[in-house]
């Protein structure tokens, strides 16, 4: 690093432009300033907001994809520890015998899904234009075949009856016999603080009566939430003997009547 010693304009204290100086043991010195690696935080999004920092400083993608993914993905993790976390990933990773805990491993496997369905990587958050597609998410994961076919998620904002409906025609180690879960995630993924917002309606605690041939099943949840759009719908199964374990998950977009 090379020194400045002085000019006819004085010394470089700070930064100024894309230099920055100070003293050290009575020397001089400026340099090229070096902006840092992690641009996406929130502090530096309120200054980007404020005018403080110019846009070359900060990151949309960082920001992105910790507040839109790794967030969202470890705060639906954490507040479905009993209903989710603990019948189905905990049980997938020590069947595996995988070092990683349940909750990690849910979020790995769902983070690169969910963060390449965000259509603008680099720019701001919309709901409605750029917001990731969180029916890409994988509730579940497992050895056993998995719906083939999800055909609807409806929801009656009157009643509150969300109707799943299904295919079941299976191809490798399904059968008619295989239980189904449903379970259903109210948006918007954030609020305005940039904090989760979700919700997860659904558990994999208990064994359902519903099976493949069941071909539909309907939740109920509160009335009221608005249009189906506003929800996902996602369907997993597992097999009656519970010797296979459970399938993938699959999701979609919700709709109204």
């Amino acid at each position: 690093m090379g020194t400045y010693i002085g000019s006819p304009w004085g010394f470089v204290r700070g930064k100024i432009g894309d230099a920055v100086g100070g003293a050290w043991k009575g020397i001089d010195w400026v340099r090229v300033r070096v902006l840092p690696t992690q641009r996406g935080t929130l502090d530096l999004y309120y200054d980007l907001k404020s005018g403080i920092i110019p846009p070359e400083r900060f990151s949309y993608k960082q920001f992105n994809l910790r507040r839109l993914v790794f967030q969202v993905l470890g705060w639906i993790g954490r507040t479905n520890r009993a209903n989710l976390i603990a019948p189905v990933w905990d049980r997938l990773v020590a069947k595996r015998k995988d070092v990683m805990t349940g909750i990690n491993k849910f979020i790995q496997t769902s983070a690169l899904m969910v963060w390449d369905s965000l259509p603008h990587k680099d720019e701001e958050f919309d709901p409605d234009t750029n917001a990731p597609d969180m029916s890409k998410m994988l509730i579940s994961d497992g050895d056993l075949e998995g719906i083939n076919g999800f055909t609807s998620v409806v929801y009656d904002n009157a009643t509150g009856n969300c109707t799943f409906t299904w295919d079941d025609r299976v191809y490798k180690n399904g059968k008619d016999t295989d239980k189904v879960y449903a379970f259903l995630y109210l948006k918007p993924v954030v609020n305005s603080q940039w904090r989760p917002n979700g919700y997860l309606y659904g558990t994999a605690a208990i064994v359902p009566l519903v099976t493949r041939a069941t071909k539909s099943v309907i939740m109920t949840i509160p009335d009221g939430l608005g249009e189906g759009t506003n929800m996902y719908g996602f369907l997993f199964c597992r097999d009656a003997d519970d010797e296979i374990g459970f399938s993938p998950s699959v999701g979609r977009l919700g709709q109204s009547p």
